[in-house]
């Protein structure tokens, strides 16, 4: 791209995230970034640089990157316009299932370009996953905690169904048996032989343990955002990288 500005737009722009990253985009305009517009959602009067219709947002804007911050199903049917379009799109909405990463992976590979796709773009909580995946290996048994705010759509988070996907690949784990259980649901969901729990409370932005369970022993990896200015780095390295990407990334991991 040259010394050309990285052109970045925002879906969900008036969304808790989304003014964030607005925000931090326009602060970058000097340094190799120009923010060029934002998504708002359909009926919203919009103001300077927003549209309603993403089709209008990629044509007057001209972006190179679009990040999301939008909700699933949504998410995807902009994620799938912007490829169509040559705009490399950028990732943060949960809800996602395999099959529907899998889908705008081969829309990558078709339209020979590159997206990122991020369960959480904190740099501790992507360093949280790596440092599980490493400890899985000597644990057979392992349970996720993982809490965010009261009005999150989803659960578990798309975090926490990573996490679970990457120890997984370690190798099969145990859970302990119940022989009684008193209420439906004590034990949380289970994906693979993890137990996975997610807490919903006002006042919390996001939390997440991953507990391994050994002989005499507990070892808890634990990585807490206590705003959501904590996303703002991994977005930012996102936002570069995909400008140049020529294929489909899940996870920011190979980014850093």
């Amino acid at each position: 791209m040259g010394q050309e500005p990285i052109r970045a737009a925002v879906a969900g722009a008036r969304g808790k995230m989304g003014r964030l990253v607005v925000e931090t985009l326009r602060a970058r305009a000097r340094d190799g970034i120009a923010y060029v517009g934002g998504l708002v959602r359909h009926g919203t009067a919009p103001r300077e640089a927003e549209y309603a219709d993403v089709e209008r947002l990629l044509a007057d804007a001209r972006p190179h990157v679009l990040v999301d911050f939008t909700h699933y199903p949504a998410s995807k049917s902009i994620a799938l316009a912007c490829i169509a379009s040559g705009v490399r799109p950028v990732i943060g909405t949960s809800g996602y299932g395999a099959e529907d990463v899998a889908e705008l992976r081969a829309a990558c590979q078709a339209a020979r370009i590159g997206a990122v796709f991020a369960p959480n773009f904190a740099l501790g909580a992507v360093l949280m996953m790596k440092f599980a995946e490493e400890a899985a290996k000597h644990y057979a048994h392992v349970e996720i905690v993982e809490m965010h705010e009261a009005g999150k759509k989803d659960a578990p988070s798309g975090t926490a169904l990573a996490t679970a996907q990457r120890l997984s690949g370690v190798h099969a784990f145990e859970r302990a048996p119940t022989a009684l259980t008193r209420l439906a649901g004590a034990r949380g969901a289970e994906a693979g032989g993890i137990g996975i729990h997610s807490l919903r409370l006002p006042g919390v932005v996001s939390r997440q343990e991953v507990m391994f369970g050994g002989d005499g022993e507990m070892l808890t990896i634990r990585h807490e955002s206590y705003s959501r200015e904590s996303f703002l780095r991994g977005v930012l390295v996102a936002v570069r990288a995909a400008a140049l990407l020529t294929a489909f990334v899940d996870g920011l991991e190979t980014l850093l």
